[in-house]
């Protein structure tokens, strides 16, 4: 009779979702870098959890080689040790490249946010996610004592009730859910607010919401938590391990395809597909030339005065993609290099312009 085996199923996840968030990490950076000029810690935090997020796909792939995805008793116990132990590096690589995902939405959220209650909302809700995302990587990782009890029954040792581990990531799946769509849903709120045209924000919208995308395999989750305490663990626990390898493998996919406007931009110039209108000149002269006319206006309203000749530079939008793009603060046009400055030297208002 054939051994039943669910461990090409992990694996078939492993790779789509790894290639997938290393396409589009390496196009953030290409964007970041090159095209906006602008890596911040967002996109550090993003790196980060694609560097944990292949370390987890790579202990994953490597439990499914010694028997994750089969039953116990088709295994031998070295196997099953080896298996487990590998298991064990993946709850370790989750918690990190979740914690770090969210941590780079949140700060690029920040780059948009104006008002001090959105920035207040976006840092209470990192705050929640590293607090529940700190607390689940050490009862995970602390759960047995000593740790190696964990895949090495054959010694000394304990392990906390498995309930425990159960209802600690019911909790910490419920705050992911609920931050989740919070940081999708407050920029939809802000986008839509904008004074630009309707096209756009028609554009824009399904970008951010992407933040919940990942909350899908999250909630998919749910009823599978329950199988953490099946004797049979390593087959039980399949549809946890794939659907948090898709939660993780979406989550960076689609915090890095938000940055990804100002490229799908110029290659729409570059097939012919849109025309540049004044806020998006083609001619590099006269793109800087609009952008320093705007900001000097500006600098004079505030009485600052005029920048030196030749100190401005064109800047885009980090989620349009436009260049020379203007707020309406306190009735006078900001450029996009002004917003760049720390938010404390800014004043706030409701009314923004792009």
């Amino acid at each position: 009779m054939a051994v039943e085996n669910r461990g090409p199923q992990l694996q078939a996840v492993c790779y789509l979702l790894l290639v997938f968030a290393v396409v589009s990490t390496l196009l953030r950076c290409y964007v970041r870098v090159f095209m906006i000029k602008s890596f911040g810690l967002d996109d550090s935090f993003m790196v980060f959890a694609l560097i944990t997020f292949i370390l987890f796909v790579s202990s994953a792939l490597s439990g499914v080689h010694y028997g994750t995805g089969r039953h116990y008793w088709d295994l031998t116990n070295d196997g099953i040790s080896t298996a487990l132990k590998w298991w064990y590096f993946c709850y370790i690589w989750y918690c990190l490249t979740m914690i770090a995902t969210k941590l780079s939405v949140g700060y690029f959220l920040l780059r948009l946010m104006i008002r001090p209650v959105e920035k207040l909302i976006v840092y209470g809700v990192m705050l929640v996610t590293v607090l529940t995302g700190i607390l689940f990587f050490f009862v995970t990782m602390l759960q047995c004592m000593p740790l190696s009890y964990f895949w090495n029954k054959d010694q000394s040792g304990h392990c906390i009730n498995i309930e425990v581990i159960i209802v600690i990531t019911y909790v910490y799946s419920s705050f992911s859910v609920i931050c989740d769509f919070t940081f999708a849903l407050l920029p939809i709120y802000i986008i839509w607010g904008l004074n630009m045209k309707k096209v756009n924000k028609v554009v824009l919208i399904p970008i951010m919401a992407m933040a919940c995308i990942a909350s899908a395999a999250v909630v998919i989750r749910f009823p599978y938590v329950k199988d953490f305490k099946d004797p049979d663990f390593l087959y039980s626990t399949t549809d946890i391990a794939i659907w948090s390898t898709t939660e993780q493998g979406l989550a960076i996919t689609a915090g890095s395809l938000a940055t990804l406007r100002p490229l799908l931009r110029s290659i729409k110039q570059f097939v012919g597909l849109s025309q540049s209108g004044p806020t998006e000149l083609k001619d590099s002269d006269q793109a800087q030339q609009y952008n320093r006319s705007n900001r000097s206006r500006a600098l004079q309203n505030s009485g600052r005065g005029f920048p030196p000749e030749g100190g401005d530079s064109l800047k885009m939008h980090p989620l349009t993609g436009e260049h020379a793009a203007t707020f309406s603060v306190n009735d006078r046009s900001i450029s996009w290099d002004e917003l760049e400055e720390p938010h404390e030297s800014r004043k706030t208002t409701e009314s923004r312009v792009v």
